[in-house]
């Protein structure tokens, strides 16, 4: 269910109108590492939990388990990473507005989530070829160092140092928002309808991202504070000792529960909050179902079903010089042709080397 509520909102975003915000940009990318997730969340627990206990698969070796993880923590850590470019992107363009579009690029963005997506992979890459004889210089892949404090304790703060400064900048941003909301209301000067819309165009945003904050807080959260408290050596409740098999399966299975329900829910955050995401699903929907009047070549002419050219003198101009040059001189001859040969809208007749415009829209292909 995870992974095909967020794929309804990863596969229309070509479909989404174009000027695509960096904002857009950013929550597409984590609706996809949201999907990630939750596949590889599945993934793990069929092999870890499903083949191996239930079944009682015999494994070979932990190789698959050891690939499953780095991309299982890597892919937490990006979402987690993209939660916190969400928030300094909502910061910039409300602290420095006029300098928004010069700081924040299109290519400034696609280099970011490249980086989001890459450098927890390889961070947690790194651990499992750091140590000899571990991890994947160990001949069956045996990652002893995943079962210690260490490790546990760094993915702990590197998780939660961005969360934490999310938060704060949440809360940062929602105080200038209300302070300008409370400015505004005792400025009559400056009561007009743009600055009102504006304002709370920018508190739903921010209130839609702390929603998303919140679920993932109290899902990857719980997650990342129950693998730093339990583990096999130097953690607080010692597993298989403090916490028996049967404790540690509860927990274990609850917090995954927590997860797979936060990804469920965040593509309904995105489709009942998020006008253009939407806009895009609805799009795609229609595309996909073949209920639009024409078949596009391509997801831009999902977007705009027609489209009315405003320069009707110009295209004048354009077949009068063609007419023209087509025509005798001195002949009267009559011509008449139409703008587009699929499309009946304009039609031209040329009288003496003049053109007579008979119909006052031309319908273009958009492009």
């Amino acid at each position: 269910m995870a992974i095909i509520g967020n794929s309804l909102i990863v596969i229309p975003s070509p479909w989404l109108n174009p000027p695509v915000t960096p904002y857009l940009r950013l929550c597409v990318s984590l609706a996809a590492a949201d999907t990630w997730a939750a596949s590889l969340l599945t993934a793990g627990l069929v092999v870890n939990s499903y083949l191996s206990i239930v079944i009682r698969v015999q494994k070979k070796s932990d190789c698959f388990a050891a690939v499953l993880e780095v991309f299982r923590i890597g892919g937490m850590l990006t979402s987690d990473l993209h939660l916190f470019a969400l928030a300094i992107n909502q910061f910039v363009g409300i602290t420095w507005p006029l300098k928004y579009k010069m700081l924040v690029t299109t290519k400034r963005i696609r280099a970011m989530i490249v980086m989001l997506w890459l450098a927890p992979v390889f961070f947690t890459f790194a651990w499992f070829v750091a140590f000899e004889n571990d991890g994947f210089r160990h001949p069956k892949c045996h990652h002893r160092f995943y079962l210690r404090m260490p490790f546990r304790l760094t993915v702990f703060i590197i998780f939660m140092v961005p969360l934490i400064a999310t938060l704060s900048i949440h809360a940062r941003i929602l105080f200038t928002l209300f302070k300008a909301k409370v400015e505004y209301s005792h400025d009559l000067l400056r009561r007009t309808q743009g600055t009102r819309t504006q304002l709370q165009g920018k508190l739903k945003l921010v209130w839609t991202t702390l929603l998303i904050v919140s679920t993932f807080s109290l899902s990857w959260g719980l997650c990342v504070l129950y693998f730093v408290l339990v583990c096999r050596h130097g953690c607080t409740f010692i597993y298989g000792q403090n916490v028996d098999f049967y404790v540690g399966f509860y927990i274990n299975s609850t917090v995954n529960g927590f997860v797979m329900i936060k990804l469920v829910i965040n593509p309904f955050i995105y489709a009942l909050r998020l006008a253009h995401i939407r806009a895009s699903v609805a799009s795609f929907v229609r595309f996909a179902i073949g209920r639009s009047s024409s078949k596009p070549k391509s997801p831009s002419f999902a977007n705009s079903q027609q489209c009315t050219s405003t320069r009707v003198d110009a295209a004048v101009a354009l077949l009068g010089k063609w007419a023209k040059s087509r025509s005798g001189r001195g002949s009267r001859r009559t011509h008449s042709f139409t703008a587009h040969p699929a499309r009946q809208n304009v039609q031209f007749t040329m009288l003496n080397n003049k053109p007579m415009l008979q119909s006052s829209t031309i319908e273009l292909e958009s492009f």
